[in-house]
C-alpha cells in the first residue's frame, strides 16, 4: 500500500515553485533548483525542437512517464500554444496518492496551464474512485489539448495500449533509478523506443551511463539535455538524430560500455 497523501512533504524549490518530497526514500518529485524551471527548460523545451514534418500535423503526441505533480504536463501544453499545436497525451503515474497531495497542497501555482491540468487530475480521481473508464479528456479550459492519465505500474500499462499508437515527444520522468529501478531497466526503455516515431524526441533529468546505454541499444540516438541549475545535463533521445551532441569524454565511455555489452 502506498503512503497517503498526507505523508508527502512540500518544499519550495529555488525558483519560488514547489514540490512534494516521497515519505519513504525521500526525494523529491522535481529539482529543487526549480520545479517549474525543471518542467519547462528540461521537458518542455523539446516541443520547441521536434521536426517540421511533426509539428506540421499540428498534434503533438506526448507519452508522460512520472505525471507527478502535473508540471510537465502544463509546460508542455503552454509550449504547444506558444507553437499554435494541440496536445494529445498519454499520462502514466503509478501512485495515485502524489496526485491527491498535489491538489491538497494549496501552494501559489506558476501558470494557468497548471491549474488547468490540476483541475483534470481531480476529474480523473474522481473517475477512478467511481470505478469509470480511463478516456481521453479535454484539459479544461479551451483548446483541443487532451490527456489520458492512466494510473498503474507503466510497464504493464505501455504495453497494453493499441500496438499503433505511437508518439512525437516522451518525458521519462520516474525517480531516480537508484529508488525506482524497474522504469529504467532496458526492456521497459525498450517499450518506450519502440512507440516513438520517426524524428521522435525523448528527454529525461538522468545522465546515468547504465540508462544511456539502454537507450542506444533501444536504437535511439543519444545527446545532452539542458542544465537546470546547478544539476548535471540530462539525457536526449531520438528516433532520427539531430541532438545537440554528448561531450567526447562521455561519448567514449558509452562506446565502450557498448562495446562491452555485444562481447
Amino acid at each position: 500500500m502506498s503512503p497517503s497523501a498526507s505523508a508527502w512533504r512540500a518544499q519550495r524549490t529555488e525558483d519560488g515553485s514547489w514540490t512534494l518530497l516521497h515519505p519513504v526514500h525521500g526525494e523529491s518529485c522535481h529539482s529543487l533548483a526549480g520545479a517549474w524551471t525543471q518542467a519547462r527548460e528540461r521537458y518542455a523545451s523539446l516541443i520547441a525542437d521536434l521536426p517540421p514534418e511533426i509539428t506540421a500535423r499540428g498534434v503533438v503526441r506526448l507519452l508522460d512517464i512520472g505525471t507527478g505533480m502535473g508540471f510537465n504536463l502544463a509546460a508542455a501544453i503552454e509550449a504547444c500554444e506558444a507553437r499554435g499545436l494541440s496536445l494529445d497525451a498519454l499520462s502514466l503515474e503509478l501512485d495515485p496518492e502524489v496526485l491527491r497531495a498535489t491538489l491538497e497542497l494549496g501552494a501559489p501555482l506558476q501558470s494557468q496551464a497548471h491549474t488547468r491540468v490540476l483541475e483534470l487530475i481531480g476529474q480523473e480521481l474522481a473517475f477512478q474512485d467511481c470505478g469509470c473508464a480511463q478516456e481521453s479528456r479535454l484539459v479544461p479550459g479551451g483548446g483541443a489539448h487532451r490527456v489520458q492519465l492512466i494510473l498503474g505500474d507503466a510497464r504493464e500499462k505501455l504495453p497494453a495500449q493499441p500496438e499503433n499508437r505511437q508518439f512525437d515527444a516522451v518525458f521519462l520522468d520516474p525517480f531516480s533509478p537508484r529508488v525506482d529501478p524497474p522504469l529504467w531497466q532496458e526492456d521497459f526503455l525498450r517499450e518506450v523506443a519502440r512507440r516513438m516515431a520517426s524524428g521522435a524526441r525523448l528527454a529525461s533529468y538522468t545522465s546515468s551511463l547504465r540508462v544511456r546505454v539502454a537507450l542506444a541499444r533501444a536504437g535511439l540516438d543519444l545527446g545532452t539535455g539542458p542544465r537546470v541549475g546547478r544539476k548535471a545535463s540530462g539525457t536526449l533521445a531520438a528516433r532520427g538524430g539531430g541532438l545537440p551532441p554528448l561531450d567526447p569524454r562521455t561519448q567514449r565511455k558509452l562506446d565502450r560500455a557498448l562495446a562491452s555489452r555485444s562481447t
